[in-house]
């Protein structure tokens, strides 16, 4: 549990830090005066007083932060400092000081998905093995092996873009849903259809959307082409290369990789019948033995998965074109809990949270980073919800206050923000529970 905790409380920081960044940045920016820049509530950690007067706190509870300006007020403020005042600053000033930490939210997210793109992405092409029987997709013809391009007009390049589209689309009636077939010259075409999902529902705690869907993804076709083969591995010691198609082993025909790494793990020597350009030759294979007893030969095979590289400027476009997926996708699932198509008992908190960052991060850095980026932008996205608390509220008391021509008095904000306190904590109270429930 110490793992995830750990975790935990690195993703909460780096969110929460970045969030308040975007608010103390342009705040500055426009001359506010800033008197407190905090990384979490409650007892002060740790504090530093910076020569231009901000104070910053690392507080014990690392569940999210604030930065404190100044605002005009007769006991705290001279006429000298007046100026520097939150609320003496003009309507779009103060507009884009609230919104700034949302926007970081979303900016993480976009360079984050940029640094990943630039590192390369594999990319390969998602197609359907066939339909589950009583299903939305049952429902219409979807020939075997048919590559999928779009559902709801959300572009898909892997199996998790389908899962985001199917969860966004809960609730309507009717999909469309577009693959590539052939027509009767054997060419590529794309093909739309629509599926009725009025009736379709799920339980997205404990079904996947596209299997609920009633879709079967192919297995990745994977060929006896060796595409890499690992430096000082028992393939190089052979004087296997690149290119090298696998014919047979110990004279068994090559079928399948599966078969032909089983026999590699059983750390026997083998030999290889190999093509290479327009010859056949014959290679001895000793099979390195690893602690666990098992053989391996450092050579990997090819197939429809390739991972793709972007450039800089290409990266970044990706990374954008990302976030809003993502974006429009979050803001759809928090309409459908709002609207109940979603049930409350799938809200998470801290503990899901903790749990999902320490599987993530034990399955390597990208993943982590993936799941960094999805917090980030439903932390953006969840801020700009319109209860007084949060930024999505006082973004509302700025429109009443330009469209009456002056501030909701200060009994009035005191009572909504009793009231959006009370939602607030009983929304945490409602994502804990499941939490624990989880366990």
């Amino acid at each position: 549990m110490l793992w995830p905790l750990l975790l935990f409380i690195i993703t909460m920081g780096i969110l929460v830090t970045v969030h308040e960044f975007g608010h103390f940045f342009i705040a500055r920016l426009c001359g506010v005066y800033v008197e407190c820049f905090s990384i979490g509530f409650g007892k002060k950690i740790w504090s530093h007083k910076f020569s231009s007067g901000t104070e910053f706190v690392i507080a014990m509870i690392p569940l999210g932060g604030y930065v404190r300006m100044l605002n005009e007020d007769a006991k705290k403020t001279s006429n000298h400092d007046e100026k520097f005042a939150f609320n003496r600053k003009k309507f779009w000033q103060k507009m884009a000081i609230i919104f700034a930490g949302p926007f970081a939210n979303f900016g993480l997210a976009a360079i984050i998905y940029w640094v990943i793109f630039l590192n390369g992405v594999m990319v390969y092409p998602v197609k359907v093995k066939d339909t589950i029987a009583n299903t939305p997709a049952s429902t219409l013809y979807i020939p075997h092996g048919a590559e999928l391009k779009s559902i709801d007009n959300i572009k898909i390049k892997s199996w998790n873009d389908v899962n985001l589209a199917l969860v966004s689309v809960l609730g309507k009636n009717s999909v469309s849903l577009s693959y590539i077939d052939t027509d009767n010259k054997g060419n590529p075409i794309e093909v739309t259809k629509s599926i009725d999902i009025s009736h379709w529902n799920f339980d997205i705690e404990k079904e996947s959307s596209i299997t609920a869907f009633g879709l079967l993804p192919k297995t990745l076709e994977v060929y006896p082409i060796v595409s890499k083969i690992v430096p000082k591995s028992a393939a190089e010691r052979a004087g296997l290369q690149v290119g090298d198609e696998i014919i047979s082993y110990n004279n068994h025909l090559y079928t399948n990789w599966n078969d032909f790494s089983a026999e590699i793990k059983k750390a026997n020597a083998m030999v290889l019948k190999i093509k290479r350009g327009n010859s056949e030759i014959y290679i001895d294979l000793i099979p390195t033995v690893q602690k666990n007893g098992e053989g391996v030969a450092g050579l990997y095979p090819s197939s429809e998965a390739v991972v793709k590289q972007y450039g800089f400027l290409e990266g970044l476009g990706k990374g954008i074109e990302q976030t809003v997926l993502t974006t429009k996708v979050t803001v759809g699932s928090l309409y459908q809990l709002i609207t109940g198509v979603i049930g409350l008992k799938h809200l998470s908190g801290p503990i899901t949270i903790a749990k999902n960052a320490g599987q993530t991060a034990s399955y390597g850095f990208t993943p982590y980073l993936y799941f960094l980026a999805f917090i980030s932008i439903s932390l953006g996205v969840i801020n700009l919800v319109p209860l007084p608390i949060l930024d999505g509220g006082q973004l509302v008391f700025l429109l009443l206050e330009k469209i009456k021509g002056k501030a909701l008095s200060e009994q009035t904000q005191e009572r909504l923000f009793r009231i959006g306190f009370f939602l607030l904590i009983l929304i945490m109270g409602i994502a804990l529970f499941n939490d624990f429930l989880r366990l």
